[in-house]
């Protein structure tokens, strides 16, 4: 009777963790690394790393920007910020955690085994087998077409012994290299190079951090920035868009 009691009064104390802490899995679901970014200039696919949310910064590499993603199986949205890198890569900053698979920490070789993934519309994944293509006429990260279509900021993953994933790069863009014959189609990544180019971008680290109160009642800590956002009053209804800022526009409604 003692233990069931405080069971029962620790329960409004657990954090939205406790569904996955009673779902008897014994480990996390990180099989959807990958990202649907809507920015103020179009879409943009991505993936969901250990050094944050990373896309090619096409349509944008600055402003607010919506993040669909996947926690588990479950699809997720929310609100956020893009910020340059220094490198081919702009990060998307959102206060949630995501899924973060590593990075993969060699150049890839012909026995790794390769995959694509992407989300079409943040809610469902398409993924497409891959092999490198090695080529005397071109240089750089290279993948042999596997036979359709693959869109630009999808994420190319290594699959380890466990069967895990490992982040290996985004596809760039599709080369066609003419002359000699038929033409020649590779599909370039900006992988492994790219990556620690972005690493060797100095950064200061953020060391003073300040509570933001989000009007979802999770209260997170970010850097500390010029204002400190006030806790909200009790009873005041929730407004703004999830910490989407406002003068800064241009995404849709949710």
């Amino acid at each position: 009777m003692r233990s069931r009691l405080l069971a029962t009064c620790l329960l409004p104390l657990l954090s939205g963790c406790s569904v996955w802490f009673f779902s008897g899995e014994t480990s996390y679901d990180w099989s959807q690394p990958v990202a649907l970014v809507e920015t103020t200039g179009g879409v943009e696919l991505g993936a969901t790393t250990e050094f944050g949310i990373l896309t090619l910064g096409r349509t944008a590499t600055g402003g607010p920007c919506r993040v669909r993603y996947f926690l588990g199986p479950t699809p997720m949205v929310e609100d956020g910020a893009l910020g340059a890198t220094g490198s081919v890569f702009t990060r998307a900053e959102i206060d949630l955690k995501t899924m973060a698979v590593r990075a993969f920490d060699r150049p890839p070789t012909d026995a790794d085994e390769l995959l694509v993934m992407w989300t079409p519309d943040g809610t469902t994944t398409e993924t497409a087998a891959v092999h490198l293509a090695h080529a005397d006429e071109a240089q750089g990260d290279l993948l042999q077409p596997p036979g359709r279509d693959l869109p630009a900021g999808a994420t190319v993953l290594v699959r380890t012994r466990d069967d895990g994933l490992q982040f290996l790069g985004l596809i760039a863009g599709k080369a066609i290299v003419e002359g000699g014959g038929d033409p020649r189609e590779y599909y370039v990544f900006a992988g492994v190079d790219r990556v620690r180019e972005m690493l060797a971008v100095p950064e200061v680290y953020p060391t003073d951090m300040v509570p933001k109160y989000r009007t979802d009642d999770i209260s997170i800590l970010k850097p500390h920035l010029d204002v400190v956002e006030p806790a909200p009053a009790a009873g005041d209804a929730p407004t703004g868009t999830g910490g989407l800022p406002t003068g800064t526009g241009g995404l849709p409604p949710k």
